[in-house]
């Protein structure tokens, strides 16, 4: 299990992982690593995700919910057609508020966040995999831009509200989508494969009122059904940009050199290779003003 930061608390814990057994056998034997590599193409996701749209998936829910410890007050509706419906239900506003100062840099999801300075080659490691910006957007001008700032990696996992929103006001500039694999995104996988720049993923560079231009990725993962925008070209801050379907995933979001400064308690474990838990809206830095 991998451990994460609680801010509210300041104590490091240790996640709460169902499953975390069979994945292990999928990356760390032969017999797992043979499997595998039907389950990262996108037929076993895509079946997943049409028997979890089946009304007869609804009887998943319960256990669901107390294996997560999912508190169902939040939702916007108490009952649910299909277990996709309760996966991507929305939360009322009062259950993610966003944080009330324009200057902030807000969490844009639910999730395990770690923040990577991109140093002159903008590379970043995490969990022995090293990546650069290049390798995962594959657009070397694109990534140039983003040299010497930081690259802030959301980790959602099953337990999380799976919608995401913009962590500012702004415009798209340029969109694209990068065909893949789906491996797990759960920290293990980066020992084995490049997560991030084998996946599936949909980008966007955002042009924003306070940040200057951002790049937001969502990283398809295993059993994801669908990774579904809202294709606005304009947008206001803390305005839902899409979700996810089943599954857990990633969003990666990176900011400019010198246009923000990234909060304390998140950086001094970020170097310290651990991950803190945040939730959607709450702030996470501040713009340099």
């Amino acid at each position: 299990m991998a451990d994460y930061y609680n801010r509210q608390k300041d104590t490091i814990e240790k996640e709460k992982e169902v499953g975390g057994k069979a994945i292990e056998w999928l990356y760390q034997t032969s017999f797992g690593r043979l499997l595998l590599k039907l389950l990262v193409g996108p037929s076993f996701s895509n079946w997943k995700a049409k028997q979890n749209s089946k009304p007869s998936s609804a009887k998943k829910i319960a256990d669901f919910v107390e294996n997560y410890d999912i508190d169902l007050s939040e939702a916007e509706k108490d009952s649910f057609h299909s277990f996709n419906d309760f996966f991507t239900r929305k939360l009322k506003p009062t259950a993610r508020p966003i944080d009330s100062n324009p200057q902030s840099v807000v969490a844009v999801c639910d999730g395990k966040l770690q923040v990577f300075p991109l140093n002159h080659q903008t590379q970043f490691t995490i969990k022995n995999s090293q990546y650069s910006l290049l390798d995962i957007i594959q657009d070397e001008t694109l990534a140039e831009t983003f040299k010497g700032g930081y690259c802030f990696v959301y980790r959602l996992s099953m337990d999380d509200y799976h919608r995401y929103i913009y962590p500012d006001g702004g415009r798209c500039l340029t969109e694209g989508r990068i065909k893949g694999k789906l491996h797990t995104v759960r920290p293990i996988a980066h020992e084995f494969v490049s997560v991030f720049s084998e996946n599936t993923r949909h980008w966007q560079l955002l042009a924003t009122q306070h940040f200057g231009q951002l790049l937001y990725m969502e990283v398809g993962a295993m059993l994801v059904g669908k990774i579904q925008n809202h294709g606005h070209s304009r947008f206001e801050r803390g305005q839902e940009k899409g979700y996810f379907e089943y599954g857990a995933s990633t969003i990666i979001v990176c900011y400019q050199k010198d246009k923000l400064k990234v909060a304390g308690d998140i950086l001094r474990q970020s170097r310290a290779g651990v991950e803190v838990k945040v939730k959607l809206g709450e702030k996470v830095g501040e713009a340099y003003v």
